[in-house]
């Protein structure tokens, strides 16, 4: 992704779809631990961590930070946030959401994954033979090896893949739909249908684990790394109506957890992030339910991290982290619009002295919030030549900042 695209998406307050790695600052040291994770999921480990930042800590831009670092390492990754729409008590629609976002390095969707596998199947088997009937025969030989450590997850899942192929090789593109449909976790799809790849019943809340798994089985089968399946918003739990319903998400959570430690689960890593509210609130948070908060609690109230511990603290940016993130931020926007910024360079202590003086109120610095408000200041400042002074300049980025605060962007939480 180019600079101009990252300055564009910053400047509008959104995480850069691309090339987050450029402008990542402060988050050395949880970047090594997380590549030590991906070495484990490689070899066949399931982990389960938890991200813990206030809002404008940057969690989601560290989410799409982890996601462009886990592609370029052949993982498959799974972006879901929770909502509304997507409540973390009803699994099998987290499940349809898991299998919608999908992406590996070459494109998005479960169909693109399940093409390219099977058309490097069929270019092998031109270079084997040159008799139709024996290609065919040694495609569906390969699907079903491919195959074999799904069915033990389940028969079903391997069986609608299978006829996937099948139906689209003779054409029936139309029944093919349907059954990628199927996999992607969609109901509502006719018994004589289903009956033509192989499969009866739906992917619902009991057994949208175990397809989960299978799903997983699957990929590591076509050589990726992995599945990687982010959760952002958890929090999200916490505004579910009843008990009952925080209850049977947390148990969930719990459940992951489990499978994850027991072995259960292979080539997986979940990632759930969520505010500090959603890790200490007795009443709705993660401590409202003692199976879950006993396994992950950390019970050292200390301020030192330890990063192999379930739950992991973002904490805001320190004075040389600006810096840092401000340099780079300095040298993309003089690339992209071709002049020197030399007065806002000149301006830069000043401009973080009043950013720290700013957040002193909460405790911590919001990287969302500074970004924002000091583009802003380099696009004011880059069209309007007269406007030179540190004063006028520390005044802008002040007022822009109160401007920005008052307008709160969820993205970057």
């Amino acid at each position: 992704m180019n600079a101009e695209s990252i300055i564009n998406a910053l400047k509008n307050g959104n995480v850069p779809p691309e090339g987050v790695g450029e402008i990542c600052v402060g988050r050395e040291r949880e970047l090594e631990e997380f590549d030590k994770i991906f070495g484990k999921v490689k070899d066949g480990a399931a982990v389960t961590r938890f991200l813990n930042g206030e809002f404008g800590s940057g969690k989601s831009f560290f989410l799409k930070l982890l996601e462009e670092r886990a592609l370029a390492d052949n993982f498959v990754v799974a972006k879901v946030t929770l909502s509304r729409d997507v409540p973390f008590n009803k699994f099998e629609v987290v499940y349809r959401s898991i299998v919608a976002s999908l992406r590996c390095k070459t494109g998005t969707s479960l169909e693109h994954i399940i093409e390219k596998w099977t058309t490097q199947l069929r270019m092998m088997a031109l270079r084997e033979t040159t008799d139709p009937y024996q290609q065919e025969r040694i495609v569906i030989d390969n699907i079903n090896n491919d195959l074999k450590e799904v069915r033990k997850h389940a028969t079903t899942f391997a069986a609608a893949i299978e006829n996937y192929y099948k139906l689209s090789a003779r054409g029936d593109q139309e029944t093919a739909k349907y059954a990628m449909a199927w996999l992607s976790g969609e109901k509502n799809i006719p018994f004589t249908i289903k009956r033509q790849f192989g499969v009866k019943g739906d992917i619902d809340r009991e057994n949208a684990f175990k397809y989960l798994e299978a799903l997983s089985s699957f990929l590591r089968a076509l050589n990726y790394s992995g599945l990687i399946i982010l959760i952002d918003e958890a929090e999200h739990i916490m505004t579910l109506h009843t008990k009952k319903l925080r209850d049977t998400a947390y148990d969930y959570m719990r459940f992951i957890y489990d499978e994850c430690s027991l072995g259960r689960f292979h080539n997986t890593l979940f990632i759930f992030a969520g505010t500090p509210e959603f890790f200490e609130d007795p009443k709705m948070g993660v401590p409202s339910y003692t199976a879950l908060n006993e396994r992950i609690e950390d019970v050292l109230n200390t301020e030192f991290k330890d990063l192999r511990k379930p739950i992991i603290r973002l904490d805001g940016f320190k004075k040389d982290n600006l810096m840092e993130l401000s340099d780079r931020l300095i040298g993309m926007h003089e690339e992209v619009y071709e002049w020197e910024a030399k007065p806002v360079r000149e301006s830069l202590d000043g401009i973080i002295a009043r950013h720290e003086a700013n957040a002193e109120l909460t405790g911590y610095i919001s990287p969302r919030n500074f970004v924002k408000s000091f583009i802003s200041v380099l696009d004011v400042v880059q069209q309007n030549p007269e406007l030179r002074s540190e004063e006028e300049i520390l005044d802008l980025f002040e007022e822009k900042e109160m401007e920005f605060e008052e307008f709160e962007d969820e993205d970057w939480v």
